[in-house]
């Protein structure tokens, strides 16, 4: 049986955080989370996550340079 997807979501708001990680993990998904861009830029060379939720707009770094990044 082939390893579930990995999702990394970059969220610096606890609930919506963990709503998204128990729906998506409810589905079958890996999901690593991140509190902000700085974090999720370091998590998206560590982990080579198959797909990035973002939020945009979060102290320290924002969505907008993690979307360059991953650019």
């Amino acid at each position: 049986m082939p390893e579930p997807r990995l999702i990394l979501l970059i969220e610096d708001d606890r609930e919506i955080a963990t709503t998204l990680r128990t729906v998506l993990e409810n589905s079958e998904y890996r999901v690593a989370h991140a509190p902000n861009g700085k974090e999720g830029k370091r998590l998206i060379a560590e982990l080579n996550p198959d797909l990035v939720i973002t939020d945009m707009m979060m102290p320290q770094l924002g969505g907008f340079p993690v979307l360059e990044y991953l650019q």
